[in-house]
Order: C-alpha cells, then sequence, then structure tokens
C-alpha cells in the first residue's frame, strides 16, 4: 500500500526515537527549566518546520530534563509566533524553531511588523540549512546553467521563470540569480510550489527554485531535471550537483530553521540551550530522520549563527530591492 508522503513524512516526525540513543544523555549541568520548555513553530503541523520541531523535541527534553512541547501559532507569514516570542519572558522556558524566512524576509514584507527580529529575536542554535534546486523541463534539453542562460537568451523577452509566491525566498533568489547573470526574465507567480511546478511540467515557465520534496515527483518521472544547488551546503541527494555561489558568490538561495528565545536571554540559559541542541543534533536517530525528511543538520552556535544570520539579512535586503517588492 502506498502512503501519501505528508502523511509518511508526518508519522516519521511523531515516531519516538529509540530509548537507548537518548538513555545515554542525561541533564547538563548548569541552568535548568524548572517547568515545560514551549517550543512556538510558525507553521500548521505537518509543515517542514513542525516536522523538524518534533524531530528534536525527544532530544532536547532528554537533555535539559523536563518537557518540551511544540506549540503552533501559524499565521503571517509566522509573525504571530514570532511576536508571542518577542513577548516572552527570557528565562528559556519558551523557545521557536525559526525559518529563515521568518527573521530575513518578513521585514521586507510587511509594513508593520510587531516585532524587530534583530533585536527581539536572540538566535541561539542553527538546526538546518539546504539550498533550493534550480529546475528546468527535462524537454528543452537543458543539462547545465551555461545551457540554462544561453535557452534564457534566445528566447528574449518570452523567457520567464515560476515561483510559489511574491516574496519567498525562491522569488527573491531567483532575482539575485538573474541580476548575477544580467538576464531579463519575467516572473511568474503562482499560489504555492504545486502549481508553480505544474507550470513547469507544462512548460509554461523554463525555470524555477525549490526544495527537492516539491520537485521529486517531477524528477523521478524524467519530466523535470536539477541542474544546480542554490546552498552553500552540498545536498544530501545529489553532493556533486554544482553549487550556484560557486560561479556566482552572491547568489544564494537556500532555507534554514534556528532554535531561537527571546532577545535579552541571560548566557548561561542561552549556553545550555545551545548545549542541549548541539549534542541533539549530534545523535545518530536524530540525524537519520532529519535526512528522512530532506534536511540534514547544519548546526552552528550562537557566535557563527549571528555572522551567518547577518549575511543572509544582507542577501534578503538586496533580493528585495531586486525584486522590488513593496511592503503590504
Amino acid at each position: 500500500m502506498l502512503i501519501p508522503r505528508r502523511a509518511a513524512l508526518a508519522c516519521l516526525a511523531s515516531a519516538p526515537l529509540a530509548r537507548p540513543a537518548l538513555a545515554q544523555s542525561q541533564p547538563q549541568p548548569g541552568w535548568s527549566p524548572t517547568q515545560p520548555v514551549r517550543a512556538v513553530c510558525g507553521s500548521s503541523p505537518g509543515s517542514i518546520t513542525d516536522l523538524i520541531a518534533r524531530v528534536v523535541q525527544p532530544g532536547l527534553a532528554q537533555r535539559l530534563g523536563q518537557t518540551v512541547v511544540v506549540d503552533n501559532r501559524p499565521g503571517a507569514g509566522g509573525n504571530i509566533a514570532g511576536e508571542f516570542l518577542a513577548r516572552a519572558a527570557p528565562d528559556g522556558h519558551t523557545i521557536m524553531v525559526v525559518s529563515g524566512g521568518i527573521m530575513t524576509l518578513n521585514p521586507h514584507l510587511y509594513r508593520e511588523m510587531p516585532f524587530n527580529p534583530a533585536r527581539d529575536i536572540k538566535l541561539v542554535s542553527r538546526i538546518t540549512a539546504g539550498g533550493f534546486l534550480l529546475a528546468v523541463p527535462a524537454s528543452i534539453g537543458v543539462t547545465d546553467v551555461d545551457g540554462l542562460i544561453a535557452h534564457l537568451r534566445r528566447k528574449g523577452e518570452a523567457a520567464n521563470y515560476g515561483s510559489p509566491g511574491i516574496g519567498f525566498a525562491m522569488h527573491v533568489g531567483t532575482e539575485v540569480f538573474l541580476n548575477a547573470t544580467g538576464l531579463k526574465v519575467t516572473h511568474v507567480p503562482y499560489r504555492g510550489s504545486a502549481a508553480a511546478i505544474n507550470a513547469l511540467l507544462a512548460g509554461e515557465v523554463d525555470f524555477l527554485f525549490d526544495s527537492r520534496g516539491p520537485l521529486l515527483s517531477g524528477l523521478q518521472s524524467g519530466k523535470l531535471r536539477v541542474i544546480a544547488n542554490g546552498g552553500t551546503l552540498p545536498d544530501l541527494v545529489y553532493p556533486d550537483l554544482p553549487r550556484l555561489s560557486d560561479r556566482f558568490p552572491d547568489v544564494v538561495v537556500q532555507s534554514w530553521t534556528a532554535i531561537a528565545a527571546p532577545g535579552g536571554i541571560p548566557d548561561p540559559i542561552l549556553r545550555r540551550l545551545d548545549d542541549a541542541m548541539r549534542a541533539t543534533l549530534q545523535d545518530p536517530e536524530v540525524v537519520e530522520r532529519l535526512r528522512a525528511i530532506g534536511n540534514g543538520p547544519a548546526y552552528l552556535g550562537p557566535e557563527a549563527l549571528a555572522a551567518f544570520f547577518a549575511e543572509e539579512r544582507a542577501r534578503a535586503a538586496r533580493g528585495v530591492e531586486l525584486a522590488r517588492i513593496t511592503p503590504q
């Protein structure tokens, strides 16, 4: 019996970790939570961020010596959850599994933000990072980036690309890619990845960036081809796929997740949360489950993550400027 992919992922994320692996990790000395820890998530159950939260949930609970509860608060592109975190007491009992878009793109997409991500939220540990894949219809005969550039130049004003919507990382990142290549291509926004990929399959658009999961059916059927990795890390399934940043240093089209806390959180609590997340991401069971949903661990601690965040903010600002997005 075939199980729908979303249902399979949900089952995977909710399955308990092997107890022996967890039993080896005991709560560390220092600060410990005195009540259940609320892990806020800005998207609905079954979303990729929610699945990641539920994969790391048992390991965090084990290492913190306290229950960790995932609290889904979707809406406003994650701003509802972000505001909840920003207003929470900085005592370690409220954290958030935050996506890169909330932290870097939302300030450019919303005229009135209920919080300042750079001031009111403290990033603790990066959990995952992965590049969006540059995909083309197999029917156009393009096998690499040079071939795509030549194809788009031949089409001229008729060339276009798809995205899941205005302001998504895939839209903003594509504009950075086009600026780096000097190409003029029309953006065709759709309502979600499924609609954009259907348009790619039908030949209505020439290329797009998206995650491996939504592209999988087209890749397996041979109707789609991926020709480049938009991220800075090798892809889990296509480790030899060329990275655009190796050729165009400014072109980085990727997603990431991190554990975050309210701004002003004391350093000892931040370090304790970071220690718990770092150890959790070293657990082979967690590694396997993250890879199964297409997001291998990509740990960064507070200092390295702060530098990474600064780079991502600059990229987002540049991409939004090139895309000429007006805040709503």
